[in-house]
């Protein structure tokens, strides 16, 4: 039995010192999302970024950049910020945060986490999709690598405290060496399903190395916007992962299943249940157990947030490092190329850089 006391756990998980956090893009991710989930149990206060800043430990929310000045105002009201600024730059210089959320729309993401890292942010927490093209992806994680700057992508289930469990669990050997990963979802794959093949990647503990995909529709899949769609993912340990994302609802929600070769894990309603399902020892049929409930649930924002702090003092990132935002663009894109080229194989990572999606 654990014999530690309950408050040295709690303080030993906290960052050891307190940054400087900031946000660019006032708007829906940065500062108001929470306002669509309010009387919603899937989804633990607070998601908005500027919120989880506040409620985290180790950060202190000093400023703010958007180019509405409308949305800077609402900014203040809410969060009881003052030093705003339409220009991001000249919020760096004057300020000097540690960390930045980038929660702008993905279009200028790539610019402004490039111009962070090359004025020496410690840490940008830039939100999904990464980026809209690889090659942007590419820079992104460059200029960052160069600056000795972490870059984290805002994937925040990876750090969720469910989620780590989850992973705690399959560590374990509960439900045996994982085989592969199911998502039912009638969401878009480069936009909401960063979150999962971002996961994906994070459970698999390998890189992918190949997919084919069909999409819902040719036309969609003939532009560069974003589409949903089913594919099959293979990763360079063999674990696979099968992607079931259609247009028209299914029903299902957003469930998620990690089976292993004696048992499986399920996430049902989006997060909101997890099941734990092993093996009998005498019968050998499936057995439910109870899931390991986090002892000190937070919302994954926040989760994300203290982690990214501790990432600053080990040096690196692995929870959801850059890289991890690039493949799931990559493994969106590669999909969506299969179902192009008739549904063949795409072995990653792909060569044309310039491929882009959203």
């Amino acid at each position: 039995m654990d014999k530690r006391e309950a408050f040295r756990v709690i303080e030993e998980s906290q960052p050891k010192h307190t940054y400087r956090g900031a946000v660019i893009g006032c708007g829906r991710m940065g500062s108001t999302i929470d306002d669509e989930h309010i009387g919603m149990p899937h989804y633990p206060w607070p998601w908005a970024h500027a919120p989880a800043m506040i409620e985290a430990r180790g950060v202190k929310l000093v400023a703010g950049s958007d180019v509405d000045t409308a949305r800077l105002e609402d900014f203040k009201r809410r969060w009881g910020v003052t030093a705003l600024y339409t220009d991001f730059r000249e919020m760096v210089e004057k300020e000097q945060p540690d960390i930045v959320s980038v929660t702008t729309r993905p279009g200028p993401r790539a610019e402004i986490t490039i111009a962070l890292a090359e004025m020496g942010v410690k840490a940008v927490f830039a939100t999904k999709p990464m980026c809209n093209s690889l090659a942007q992806a590419d820079a992104m994680i460059n200029a960052c690598r160069k600056s000795g700057t972490i870059l984290a992508i805002a994937c925040h289930l990876n750090w969720y405290n469910w989620y780590t469990n989850a992973r705690q669990v399959i560590a374990d050997g509960v439900i045996g060496r994982l085989l592969s990963m199911i998502c039912h979802s009638p969401s878009s794959l480069s936009n909401l399903h960063s979150h999962t093949l971002a996961l994906f990647r994070l459970f698999a503990g390998a890189p992918a190395k190949w997919v084919f995909g069909h999409m819902d529709n040719d036309e969609r899949a003939a532009s560069d916007n974003d589409l949903s769609g089913s594919g099959y993912i293979v990763y360079e340990n063999g674990v696979r992962a099968f992607m079931n994302s259609h247009s028209e609802r299914s029903g299902l929600g957003w469930t998620l299943e990690f089976i292993g070769e004696k048992g499986r894990i399920i996430s049902r309603n989006a997060h909101a249940q997890f099941e734990l399902w092993s093996t009998h020892p005498e019968t050998r049929g499936p057995i439910q157990c109870q899931f390991p409930n986090p002892w000190h649930p937070r919302s994954s924002m926040v989760d994300a947030i203290e982690g990214i702090c501790r990432s600053i003092e080990a040096g690196e990132e692995k929870i959801c490092p850059g890289e991890f935002g690039r493949e799931a663009l990559e493994i969106a894109i590669a999909m969506r190329e299969s179902h192009r080229s008739g549904g063949v194989k795409i072995e990653l990572p792909l060569e044309n850089r310039n491929s882009r999606i959203g």
